[in-house]
C-alpha cells in the first residue's frame, strides 16, 4: 500500500514471459560443414542472431504483450539477465556495489556452496518487493549471495533422429549435443554461495 492506504499492484518481473510473445518455431536439421557431425539444428529461415554460445535459441517476441505467465521465463530476457548480470525484476544491475556480490532468493534452504542455476539474480533493491509479491516467498524465503558465476550450459530441447525431443541440461562443453539443442534458458555455475537472510529474519 502507498501512504494513502491504496493497494499498489506489484510490477511484473522483467524476466517473466507473456503469452503473446510466443512465436511458431519452424525447425529443421541442416547440413553444416562446421558442425562436428556435419549437421545441426536450425530454423527454416535462419538468422545470425538465432545462435549464441554456439547453440540455437528459441525465438520469442520481446514486446511484453498479452497475459502474464508467471510460471515461465522469457528465454531471451533470461539469457540477457544471466549474461549481463541484470536483476530479474527491474532489469537493473544485479551486483550490489557495497558488497560486490550478486543475490538470489530461494524458496528453500540450501547447504551447497557451489551449484548450477537457471534463475537470474535479484538485486538487493528488489528483494523486499519480491518477498511481498510472491506467496511462496511469503511462506519461506532464503537470500543467498555469490561473488559471480560462469556460464555452464543451457536448458533446452534436444532433437534426436531416433526418438522424440526431450528436455535436458546440456553443458557448453558438449558441442555435439548442443548442435541438436534448442536452448530455452542459460545455466550458470555459482561458487561461494552464502546465506544472508531467512524469511523469519524479516
Amino acid at each position: 500500500m502507498d501512504s494513502h492506504g491504496t493497494t499498489i499492484a506489484a510490477r511484473v518481473p522483467y524476466v517473466v514471459a507473456y503469452n503473446k510473445e510466443t512465436v511458431a518455431l519452424d525447425l529443421v536439421v541442416i547440413h553444416d560443414v562446421w558442425a562436428l557431425s556435419g549437421r545441426r539444428l536450425s530454423y527454416t529461415d535462419p538468422r545470425a542472431d538465432d545462435w549464441n554460445l554456439s547453440v540455437l535459441w528459441a525465438r520469442q517476441k520481446c514486446d511484453r504483450r498479452g497475459k502474464v505467465n508467471y510460471q515461465e521465463m522469457h528465454t531471451l530476457r533470461q539469457r540477457a539477465c544471466m549474461l549481463h548480470r541484470l536483476c530479474q525484476v527491474c532489469e537493473g544491475p544485479a551486483l550490489d556495489p557495497g558488497t560486490g556480490r550478486l543475490s538470489w532468493v530461494f524458496h528453500e534452504k540450501t547447504h551447497a556452496t557451489t551449484g548450477r542455476l537457471s534463475k537470474p539474480p535479484t538485486c538487493m533493491r528488489c528483494i523486499p518487493e519480491a518477498l511481498d509479491a510472491c506467496p511462496r516467498l511469503q511462506h519461506q524465503a532464503h537470500v543467498y549471495t555469490s561473488p559471480d558465476y560462469k556460464p555452464w550450459g543451457v536448458k533446452g530441447i534436444v532433437v534426436s533422429p531416433s526418438g522424440p525431443p526431450t528436455l535436458h541440461d546440456v553443458p557448453l562443453t558438449d558441442r555435439h549435443t548442443l548442435e541438436y539443442t534448442l536452448a530455452r534458458a542459460l545455466i550458470v555455475r555459482v561458487s561461494d554461495l552464502r546465506p544472508e537472510m531467512a524469511q523469519n529474519d524479516r
